[in-house]
């Protein structure tokens, strides 16, 4: 039986019909971290407890550039997509053959989460991390938007990394995608992101451990002991 994977452990995936993989590294586990931590049947202003449902049994990870012949370390820790979620690697979700190889250490202070534009409570936020802070869009122009919650299970994210890299061709023609995870994410549409950011007030290029800490939101205390 394989170990549970936790933050900070470098995945492989094997790709779907191929002697090829992918590697990756678990950012957040919201399991075995965020819940760990917070009541969330107390909250009802932050993104995680907003969707706590929707987010149960799920990880932020980042994925590498590359596809290996084999599972040895890969050759290069480049980052590919810089923040992904999916339900957890180590979850029955999970129909790909996966693995880790090592883990290393994950400095929040660095990492990043999914930006979006979600409708609740009669308001268009914008949702990223433990935030989700109300603006002044419209619902109708979110719908045009349309932003959706980045969700996602371990094959999609394989076959996001391989369509971000040029390689459609080694993704299985029935499940091949026209587009993986740019509509779903501000990070890939930073005109908006920085008008959304600017009619907020805010500094979009603020890391996202210095914003939530202003908010009240200190990411560090899901990972020091």
């Amino acid at each position: 039986m394989k170990n549970k994977a936790r933050a900070g452990d470098i995945f492989y995936l094997k790709l779907k019909d191929l002697d090829k993989y992918v590697f990756g590294r678990i950012l957040f586990d919201v399991d075995k971290q965020y819940h760990k931590v917070v009541d969330v049947g107390k909250l009802s202003n932050n993104y995680f407890p907003y969707l706590r449902m929707f987010y149960n049994n799920c990880q932020l990870v980042e994925m590498y550039e590359g596809v290996y012949d084999n599972i040895d370390t890969p050759n290069t820790k480049t980052t590919l997509i810089p923040h992904a979620f999916t339900r957890s690697i180590d979850s029955k979700n999970n129909v790909l053959e996966w693995g880790i190889i090592q883990n290393e250490p994950v400095d929040y202070t660095k990492i990043n989460f999914p930006e979006q534009l979600n409708y609740g409570s009669n308001q268009v936020r914008l949702c990223r991390g433990e935030l989700a802070i109300p603006t002044g869009i419209s619902k109708e122009s979110a719908e045009q938007i349309g932003f959706k919650s980045n969700m996602n299970v371990p094959l999609t994210i394989a076959n996001a990394s391989l369509h971000f890299q040029n390689k459609p061709d080694f993704i299985p023609a029935d499940i091949r995608y026209p587009v993986y995870l740019t509509d779903r994410d501000l990070l890939y549409n930073q005109e908006l992101r920085n008008k959304v950011y600017a009619d907020l007030n805010l500094n979009p290029e603020k890391s996202y451990y210095e914003l939530a800490k202003e908010m009240g939101f200190d990411l560090a205390r899901f990972y020091e002991k």
